[in-house]
C-alpha cells in the first residue's frame, strides 16, 4: 500500500539520505482525511452531475407536471369562458324575460353568488396558487347555475301560465274573413236602427250569410245558451277566465251546450237574424270584469289569412 512504503530525505551535511520516521498516529489520521475528502468529493460530483444531466425518471416526471399545469390552465380558461357567458348573457336575458313575464328581477350581486372567507383556506392553500383559484372558481360556478336553474324554473312555469293566459284572450274573429261581408256597427254610440234614437253599442256587427260558422275567440267555458228575452236572439256567452268574457247574438242555431269546454277556433253556432235584429248578422261583445269593452283592441291583427285558417282547422281536429 502507498501508506506503508518508506519515505527518505537528503541531508546536505552528511550528504547521505536519512529515513522519515512517521508515528501511526500521523498515519491514521492522514487515511482519515483521504477518505472524508475523497467521499466529499464524490458527493459533490454526484449533485453536479444530477443538476446537469436529469435521470430519465425525472424528465417523466416533469413532463407530467408540465402537462398538469397545461391541463389545469385550459380548466382555468374553460370556467372563466363560461362565467363570461353567465354573466354578460345568461343573467341579462333572464332578467329581461323576467320583465316581459311581470316578475321581479334578480340584483347582479346575488348572482354572482359570492363568498367569504380569511385569506387562506383549506390549510395551506393561498388564493394565488391556481389549483386555488379553479377550486374557487368552480364553486362560485355550481352556486350560480344552482341559483340560474331555480330562475329558469319560475320563468318557465310563469311562461306557461303566460301561454295559458294569451289563449284565452278573445283575440281571432268571430267570423271568418272569407265570409264576412262587412262590419255594419262598431262599438260605442250609434243611431239605434229600431227607434233612431242614440244609443251605447256594446259590440261589433259582422254581418254575413245565414248559417256561416261563428267560431269561439278564446279558449273558455260555456255559461250560457238561450234564447234571450232582451233583443239577443239565441244567445251564447263564453267565460275566458282572467277577466274575459264574450257574447254572440242574433244566431241561426247554437252547437254546444252550458258547461261545454271551448277552445279558441272552434265553431259555436251560425250566423242569424234571431231577436232583435234587422237582418242576417253576428252581434258580438267582449266583457272584461263584467263591464263591455271593445273588441277590436283585442283582435290579433298580426295573424295572416294562413294563420286564421290554421287556428279553426287545429281547433275542429281537436273538438272532433
Amino acid at each position: 500500500m502507498i501508506f506503508s512504503r518508506k519515505k527518505y530525505r537528503f541531508d546536505p551535511v552528511t550528504l547521505t539520505f536519512e529515513e522519515i520516521t512517521v508515528s501511526r498516529w500521523h498515519r491514521i489520521r492522514t487515511i482519515f482525511f483521504f477518505f472524508i475528502g475523497g467521499f466529499s468529493f464524490a458527493m459533490l460530483a454526484g449533485f453536479l452531475l444530477s443538476q446537469v444531466f436529469d435521470s430519465h425518471e425525472t424528465r417523466i416526471l416533469e413532463k407530467q407536471v408540465a402537462s398538469l399545469q397545461n391541463q389545469m390552465k385550459s380548466i382555468w380558461n374553460k370556467g372563466s369562458g363560461i362565467r363570461s357567458s353567465l354573466t354578460q348573457d345568461i343573467f341579462v336575458k333572464d332578467n329581461q324575460y323576467r320583465m316581459i313575464l311581470q316578475i321581479d328581477t334578480v340584483s347582479y350581486s346575488y348572482r354572482l353568488s359570492g363568498t367569504g372567507g380569511s385569506a387562506l383556506d383549506n390549510g395551506l392553500a393561498v388564493r394565488n396558487d391556481l389549483s386555488y383559484q379553479i377550486d374557487d372558481l368552480i364553486d362560485n360556478l355550481n352556486r350560480q347555475l344552482r341559483n340560474q336553474s331555480g330562475s329558469f324554473h319560475t320563468l318557465y312555469d310563469k311562461a306557461l301560465e303566460h301561454s295559458k293566459q294569451q289563449t284565452h284572450v278573445p283575440a281571432i274573429l268571430p267570423v271568418s274573413e272569407t265570409d264576412l261581408i262587412m262590419v255594419s256597427s262598431d262599438f260605442g254610440v250609434r243611431t239605434d236602427p229600431f227607434n233612431f234614437f242614440k244609443r251605447i253599442h256594446n259590440g261589433l256587427d259582422f254581418v254575413a250569410a245565414p248559417g256561416k260558422k261563428v267560431y269561439a275567440t278564446g279558449d273558455g267555458t260555456v255559461t250560457f245558451t238561450k234564447h234571450s228575452r232582451t233583443g239577443y236572439g239565441n244567445e251564447i256567452v263564453i267565460d275566458h277566465k282572467f277577466g274575459f268574457a264574450s257574447r254572440y247574438a242574433h244566431l241561426k242555431s247554437i252547437t254546444v251546450k252550458d258547461g261545454e269546454p271551448i277552445r279558441r277556433g272552434q265553431v259555436i253556432g251560425t250566423v242569424g237574424e234571431t231577436g232583435r235584429a234587422t237582418g242576417p248578422h253576428l252581434h258580438y261583445e267582449v266583457l272584461y270584469n263584467h263591464k263591455p269593452v271593445n273588441p277590436a283592441y283585442y283582435f290579433d291583427t298580426s295573424l295572416t289569412n294562413e294563420e286564421y285558417a290554421e287556428i279553426l282547422q287545429r281547433a275542429s281536429k281537436e273538438n272532433n
